[in-house]
């Protein structure tokens, strides 16, 4: 007697409205290094606005930042801001409004307003300049990144980016199978960028479909053509190792998504991701979104 197993197929389906939605997210990096530990938390409240389709069938979207701010370990925002953090929020004000192409799938595919971005930082950067004389080295870093070659790698490698902007929308989700996708994971290791694979499913559903919960997880691309070993291997051999040790780098990467697929949308969000060499080094970044207002 021949035996079939039925696999039942979901499709997310996009929420298709033109209006603003209003969210939350929260960003936060640890990193120890030679026992030294530097921590930063970021909060950031922006819209964000559907508003059409472009001649190609690519969707448009256009993210307003109301307010960044800096919180302490009580998640208690930072209101005496030190260097560092006045230079990030002034850094950052050059993205406050941002148009974009989004793939079908929610894929960020490009930036729009580019030269809008480059002029706003000229004014940033002159006044970033007469308060900071030191600063002429990171202008310099932010003029290479923002030429048109280089402006949309920053953003389409952005761990946020690429986090808020799924690519989980009208695809096909066969049974337990997850959908699978390559990235690239923005300063994993110190500032290097890490190839991976990340693997997306849904763990839970009601019955109705109204609400569900995706979970991803990921791993380390070693046999892409970009993994950067040797970068990787320059960096161990930048701390004080004795001779003949060894040493294992460690990778978790591990998040969830919760959906109303009724509507549509994606409700709350969160991602964490760890890198380490055993007691060397290690960095934990964490990200979390939340739609506030659903419209």
């Amino acid at each position: 007697m021949n035996t079939k197993t039925f696999h039942i197929t979901r499709k997310l389906k996009l929420n298709g409205q033109r209006i603003s939605r209003n969210y939350t997210a929260i960003i936060s990096n640890t990193e120890t290094k030679a026992k030294k530990t530097l921590a930063t938390k970021m909060g950031w409240e922006f819209s964000l606005e559907f508003f059409g389709m472009d001649e190609e069938g690519n969707l448009q979207y256009t993210l307003t930042t109301q307010r960044r701010f800096f919180l302490n370990e009580r998640n208690t925002i930072i209101k005496k801001l030190n260097k560092a953090q006045t230079i990030a929020l002034q850094a950052a004000s050059i993205n406050d409004v941002l148009k974009l192409s989004v793939h079908k799938n929610y894929k960020l595919l490009k930036v729009i307003n580019t030269k809008q971005i480059r002029d706003k930082w000229e004014d940033v950067k002159m006044d970033l300049l007469h308060t900071y004389s030191d600063l002429k080295e990171m202008a310099a870093d932010f003029d290479w990144q923002l030429q048109e070659a280089e402006i949309q790698n920053v953003f389409l490698n952005d761990n946020f980016y690429n986090f808020m902007f799924a690519n989980i929308f009208y695809r096909d989700f066969e049974g337990d199978s997850p959908i699978q996708d390559q990235k690239i994971l923005a300063n994993a290791l110190g500032s290097i960028n890490v190839p991976i694979k990340e693997e997306k499913k849904i763990t839970k559903q009601d019955i109705t479909f109204t609400e569900a919960k995706l979970e991803i997880t990921g791993e380390l691309d070693t046999e892409a053509e970009n993994f950067p070993l040797a970068k990787m291997n320059a960096f161990l051999g930048s701390f004080p190792i004795e001779t003949g040790s060894q040493h294992t780098l460690d990778f978790n990467y591990k998040g969830s998504y919760e959906l109303s697929p009724e509507i549509g949308l994606i409700i709350e969000a969160k991602l964490t991701y760890k890198m380490s060499i055993t007691d060397l080094y290690k960095k934990e970044t964490t990200i979390t979104f939340k739609l506030e207002d659903q419209g």
